[in-house]
């Protein structure tokens, strides 16, 4: 800051100036081809797959980090559904 802009920030009340960004970016995003389709069959199976592999972990080894991946596994198998 020279000693010019130390006089002027001295001599204005409140606090101090504000600064204004002086160039803009724009952002050009892919949405203009969106397509959704049905999940595969595989998918269906593979979630069922987990489904049943976390129930045997359960058993083999209880704990609240398997109760909360079961929780997850059975809801992956329902959405898949």
């Amino acid at each position: 800051m020279t000693t010019d802009d130390a006089a002027v920030e001295q001599q204005r009340p409140g606090g101090p100036r504000v600064v204004r960004p002086t160039s803009w970016v724009n952002v050009a995003l892919p949405f203009s081809n969106i397509s959704v389709r049905e999940p595969a069959p595989e998918l269906h199976e593979l979630a069922a797959v987990v489904a049943e592999l976390v129930g045997i972990i359960e058993e083999l080894s209880p704990g609240p980090r398997v109760e909360a991946l079961r929780a997850r596994a059975d809801s992956l198998a329902e959405s898949a559904d």
